[in-house]
């Protein structure tokens, strides 16, 4: 349907189709357990966005089949046809957070910058919140609403940040996947009571190593 849609240039109709006809196989059955509804919401614009940006590449069929592949996990999810399934939803939150990042960094930054900016915030707002919600051993909505919150403030903090260097945007989008995998896993040891000093500074030499590398490889280009 995702394919049929950009084959069609995203034309209104086959689009309506592509929103309902998506929305309608997720949904099933009705009105029961949408425990993955808010990545559901955000994989939907993320892969219109994501499909604009590849229908005339040779990336067209990988990103069909990779948006595929996590609207299949994020039905599964819902369903209950995995045993694993926080890590299953952590895997597609994290493909659909790259996602974000590289189509936020590849927009043009002169127009819409802060409609953009707020959308990829709310977006890993929703997308931590969802998280927490499955891998919560008890339920602490309160608890686990404000450390998403806390969350997107990072990542909102970090993005900004990123947003102002001289990069390319893959290098910008692979250094917002490593914050955002570290902080993940700081707040998977914190809801699971694993968190000690030498899981700290492990986790901060494997982000500086890794964000090292991710500098040295970029291309620097200062523009005035």
């Amino acid at each position: 349907m995702l394919a049929w849609t950009a084959v069609w240039d995203f034309s209104l109709f086959p689009l309506f189709l592509f929103i309902l006809g998506s929305t309608a196989i997720y949904a099933r059955p009705l009105f029961q357990n949408y425990s993955t509804g808010y990545a559901f919401l955000v994989l939907l614009p993320a892969a219109i966005l994501g499909m604009r940006i590849l229908e005339k590449s040779i990336l067209f069929w990988p990103g069909i089949f990779l948006y595929a592949f996590i609207f299949y996990l994020l039905a599964g999810i819902k369903n209950y046809h995995f045993i694993k399934r926080s890590r299953l939803y952590y895997l597609a939150a994290i493909l659909i957070f790259y996602s974000i990042y590289i189509e936020f960094f590849l927009s043009d930054k002169s127009e819409w910058f802060l409609l953009k900016y707020g959308a990829a915030i709310f977006a890993s707002f929703l997308l931590f919140r969802e998280w927490l919600k499955l891998i919560s051993a008890f339920s602490f909505p309160k608890r686990e609403l404000l450390a998403a919150g806390v969350a997107a403030f990072l990542v909102a903090q970090l993005l900004w940040a990123a947003a102002l260097l001289p990069v390319g945007f893959i290098s910008s989008a692979n250094l917002m996947l490593l914050f955002t995998f570290a902080l993940a896993d700081f707040l998977f040891k914190h809801f699971t009571g694993g968190i000690s000093r030498e899981f700290l500074i492990q986790h901060l030499v494997f982000f500086l190593i890794l964000a090292g590398l991710i500098f040295w490889s970029s291309s620097w280009a200062l523009t005035i």
